[in-house]
């Protein structure tokens, strides 16, 4: 009997679309992921005479490619990410968005034991950093892609995963929320960067064409309901500037909100617990700055 395929033994590893996995490929360290081919079988369905339905009258339908990959990222991680995320390279540590997103596709290989499962031609749908109290920041990555191929078990390429000052994570206690003018104490956040990706299936059984919607980003936070926080409920409906900042010794990783619009959510008595206040709004663009500029600096030598 084959030994279990134990999920500590698998690796990633990611590598832009024009590029081939080798020992040269981008390794993640990674805590979860479920990224897959979903295939369906078509069947006619018909009347026949019967109940019961033909294998002979089946036939394979299309498949997609999606799934998410969960890890805790680190400033040299953000470094190859930040461009896929936002779909632009790094300019001067600044990352702005891209309307479109073709030029950052990548592929994905996974080393699952058993098999080699390779997904080319991906695209982020949806990027969620979060932290809370005493943990470790986490950066959930929705991806869509269009083809998978699996290999045999072993021809993963030997990489190994960075040691250097900036391979480390950030944590949460490392974070600053600005907002409306003021450092926050909050308790957890949550960015998300939503490119609502729409999938074109056409005359082929994978995606002819991956292209992205209405972009969303939204923040959401909690933080304590006392006299330095009342302020922050029953803001203005233009909303305001707002910031979130992890620090590394030299290192950081600014997100820059141009304006954030948080609706009326009270604030309510649940428990003996502290009473505390959730900020849940969407960042909009306002006048020629772009609703986020991520500021980011990988460098630990100062």
């Amino acid at each position: 009997m084959a030994n279990a395929s134990m999920g500590h033994q698998a690796q990633l590893a990611l590598e832009p679309l024009d590029g081939s996995f080798d020992t040269s490929s981008e390794p993640y360290e990674f805590v979860s992921e479920n990224l897959k081919k979903t295939g369906e079988i078509l069947d006619t369905n018909g009347i026949r005479a019967t109940r019961s339905h033909a294998k002979e009258r089946t036939r394979p339908g299309k498949y997609g490619v999606n799934g998410t990959i969960v890890l805790h990222p680190s400033p040299a991680d953000l470094d190859a990410l930040l461009p896929r995320i936002m779909g632009t390279a790094e300019s001067a540590d600044s990352f702005v968005f891209a309307e479109g997103l073709d030029d950052f596709r990548f592929g994905v290989m996974i080393d699952r034991v058993g098999k080699v499962f390779t997904y080319n031609g991906c695209i982020v749908n949806k990027a969620t950093f979060r932290g809370s109290a005493g943990g470790l920041v986490e950066l959930a990555l929705d991806l869509i892609g269009k083809t998978e191929a699996v290999g045999a078990a072993g021809s993963f390429p030997a990489l190994t995963l960075g040691t250097d000052d900036n391979d480390a994570p950030y944590v949460f206690h490392e974070g600053v929320m600005t907002l409306v003018s003021s450092s926050r104490t909050i308790m957890d956040f949550e960015i998300v960067i939503d490119n609502a990706l729409r999938v074109r299936f056409a005359n082929s059984q994978t995606a002819t064409d991956i292209s992205p919607g209405d972009r969303i980003v939204t923040v959401k936070c909690t933080t304590p309901y006392t006299s330095d926080e009342t302020d922050l409920y029953g803001q203005a409906t233009e909303g305001s500037a707002a910031t979130f900042v992890l620090t590394n010794g030299n290192m950081s990783t600014t997100f820059t909100l141009a304006t954030v619009q948080f609706p009326d959510n009270s604030p309510v008595v649940g428990s003996k617990d502290e009473v505390t206040l959730t900020l849940e709004g969407i960042a909009r663009k306002s006048g020629t700055t772009e609703e986020l500029v991520v500021t980011h600096d990988s460098d630990s030598v100062s």
